[in-house]
């Protein structure tokens, strides 16, 4: 072994820096902003529109995650408006907002729930309560239930959604037929069904069948995937379960949908409550083939967990009991979210559950809201229907019924949705069925009733990578780009001068290190600027809780859309580079926090002729006429040499803006340190802040966040 004197080694290192900052490729850019007085494409109040999430987690979480050293720590920010995530919604369960209520079979402590509007103690947990009839096998949250249709127990059945019924909606039944589909998981012979009934039934059914579709990217409203076996319906006037041929051929498909419109109650002892008597009930369902020996062969497996063929559904039965409480997941108590200190005193975004709740805990909760005199102007009504499988027409009927109601009691609240889980970052074609297309068959069910005043903002979340295994240079690049064709998508849908809220973003909706690396605080400063930008008009980082680190894919690492790291007690242990772009944001870029900025697009250029994607630009301009501009480096080699521009489109007018300040963030302050779960930042320094002189330019390194005024 050879021995290095510590001099000879740090020259060593020195030289060994000087080549790698050699090796960096520097261009020089320009920055064009055009400035158009008057027309700004957007002017908000940054305090009201740059905001975080408050999400529900796993048992105990809540009580580790929001404490009051926590959320001090959380409002240095500078996040202000906070929406309230609803994870029941996307499990398929109800919410007990207020674990104080009453059943609709009260002795036996089931049927469905109402909580109360009042509390004899202040609500700092609430829950999600498991339907026993549910019909899908997975959902968007735990994903830890399964179909009652396909889990080999006759005891069990899935039922469809009462209010979806003419008693509730007042619409003819056809307007929102109830439909069962299965996935055989590959192409199948198949030439009959065998369902076992519930109660209800269905007086008839058709059955179609779609070949092989790709399964990740499902959707049973795409425009042709359909086929009849039959041009008639199938008969079941007696309830019978029976094997139904429903053809003569062999066919080889992969998946079966049973529609249903009208149904058949058979009860020797009626219900007193309508519900019982509304919708479809299936106690199992086999998919197969007849042979000419006449026996029957089910392709479907039937398993009470996620090995059972793949079920969906149109809507599900909020029915459940006591005994169906969700023991891994629990919500922000409305007094705890309110009273924390998280929403800091500005008015909160609150849910309101719409595809597997029941109008009356839903009012009640609003009644809760009021008596309690908390600031809530805004409900979102529903999450992520369209990821669910929902009709667009399904979820505007009880969007629609649920909005009269709040109306009726406070004609000042204001509603919107649908709360998309995302939306095509591709131009609409007119062979598939997009996220636009869905929101117009929605508004145009509000339209024939006079609803769009009950419309007030459209929202989406905005997750646009899932996979974190591949280059983040690339998915950099592209990002603003696909948001700008996501909102484009919808100028023709929208009415005009709705306002556009982005209910929830960040990198991916799968957990992996580029979400706690640079390229992390990159991306989401990227999102927000581009949305901005296109016009929007609120948003919601996710993530704003500290939490911890998870792994979706082992290629993808640990991390997570965090801007603090929690410890097992409960401390936040560091703050991500997240953390402190998104303070960049709210503390240096968009100021003054509580007046109104207006945004003028911008474009960059290397050596002025060449537009490039490597150095994104959002500018403002304040009421005092002052310019602030973040500049995002995505190249994670060249170092960018800038110059900013002001263009005046109406006077042509040219001038070279010379800012005083720079506030910048890159590796020089940050280097994640990957060791699995005990992943953490190595270096985390804030960011640098200094005053420029006139004759100094602004120097963009790899990988970095500046803003300047």
């Amino acid at each position: 072994m050879v021995l290095l004197s510590k001099s000879l080694l740090r020259i060593i290192i020195l030289s060994f820096n000087c080549l790698s900052v050699s090796a960096q490729k520097i261009e020089k850019g320009e920055v064009w902003i055009f400035y158009h007085p008057g027309h700004a494409v957007n002017a908000f109040i940054p305090s009201k529109t740059i905001g975080g999430d408050l999400d529900g987690h796993l048992k105990g979480d809540m009580k580790r995650m929001i404490n009051p050293e926590n959320i001090r720590v959380m409002k240095t920010v500078g996040l202000k408006p906070v929406s309230y995530r609803l994870r029941t919604e996307l499990a398929g369960e109800v919410w007990h907002w207020n674990p104080e209520g009453s059943w609709s079979e009260k002795p036996l402590q089931q049927g469905y729930w109402v909580s109360d509007h009042t509390a004899t103690k202040p609500i700092e947990i609430s829950n999600g309560y498991r339907l026993p009839r549910r019909g899908n096998t997975f959902d968007q949250a735990n994903n830890d239930g399964y179909s009652r249709i396909a889990d080999g127990d006759t005891t069990t059945f899935w039922k469809s959604n009462p209010y979806l019924d003419n008693y509730f909606t007042k619409d003819p039944n056809e307007l929102h037929p109830q439909w069962v589909i299965v996935d055989l998981g590959k192409p199948r012979e198949v030439n009959s069904v065998y369902i076992k009934w519930g109660n209800p039934a269905a007086l008839e059914f058709t059955v179609d069948y779609a070949r092989d579709v790709d399964p990740d990217y499902f959707d049973p409203f795409q425009p042709g995937i359909w086929n009849h076996f039959s041009n008639q319906p199938f008969q079941n006037r007696d309830g019978k379960h029976e094997i139904i041929k429903v053809t003569n051929q062999h066919l080889k498909i992969r998946f079966i949908r049973i529609s249903m419109v009208h149904n058949l109650y058979i009860s020797e002892t009626e219900s007193n409550d309508i519900r019982d008597r509304l919708g479809f009930a299936i106690k199992e369902l086999e998919i197969g083939l007849i042979n000419q020996k006449g026996k029957f062969r089910d392709w479907m497996h039937h398993s009470p967990d996620h090995s059972q063929s793949t079920v969906y559904v149109s809507s599900t039965d909020p029915w459940h009991t006591s005994k169906d409480l969700d023991p891994n997941v629990e919500q922000a108590g409305v007094d705890q979210f309110f009273t924390s200190g998280i929403t800091a005193g500005q008015p909160a975004i609150m849910p309101m559950a719409l595809l597997y709740d029941t109008p009356g805990n839903m009012m009640s909760m609003l009644q809760y809201l009021q008596s309690k005199h908390y600031p809530v102007q805004e409900l979102e009504m529903g999450e992520e229907p369209e990821g669910q499988l929902v009709s667009p027409v399904d979820y505007a009927t009880l969007y629609y019924q649920l909005g009269l109601n709040v109306k009726s009691l406070d004609s000042s609240m204001k509603m919107g949705g649908p709360g998309f889980a995302a939306i095509s970052y591709t131009p609409d074609d007119s062979s598939v069925f997009t996220e636009s297309k869905w929101t117009d068959l929605f508004l145009n069910f509000l339209r024939k009733r006079d609803g769009m005043n009950l419309f007030n903002f459209f929202s989406f979340e905005w997750y646009p990578f899932d996979d974190l295994c591949a280059s983040s240079e690339s998915q950099l690049a592209v990002a603003p780009k696909m948001l700008s064709i996501a909102l484009n998508n919808f100028k023709d849908v929208l009415p005009q001068n709705i306002p556009r809220y982005l209910m929830e973003y960040g990198y991916s909706a799968y957990e992996g290190k580029p979400e706690v690396k640079l390229e992390g605080a990159l991306m989401y400063a990227d999102i927000l600027g581009a949305f901005l930008e296109n016009g929007g008009n609120k948003s919601f980082l996710y993530g704003y809780e500290p939490a911890y680190l998870q792994q979706s894919f082992k290629c993808s690492g640990y991390g997570n859309n965090i801007l603090f790291g929690l410890d097992s007690n409960g401390k936040i242990k560091f703050k991500t580079a997240a953390y402190h772009g998104v303070r960049m944001i709210t503390q240096n870029w968009a100021q003054s926090s509580d007046s109104v900025v207006e945004m003028y697009p911008s474009v960059f250029r290397i050596n002025n002729k060449k537009r490039s994607s490597s150095v994104s630009a959002y500018s403002l301009r304040n009421e005092n006429g002052k310019w602030s501009i973040m500049l995002i480096n995505k190249d994670p080699l060249r170092i960018y040499h800038v110059k900013l521009n002001v263009e005046n489109i109406v006077s042509k007018e040219r001038t070279v803006l010379q800012p005083f300040h720079l506030f910048q963030y890159s590796k020089h302050q940050y280097q994640w340190s990957d060791n699995g779960i005990n992943s953490f930042p190595s270096k985390n320094l804030p960011p640098v802040t200094k005053k420029m002189n006139r004759t100094e330019s602004i120097s963009l390194p790899p990988y970095s966040l500046t803003v300047v005024n």
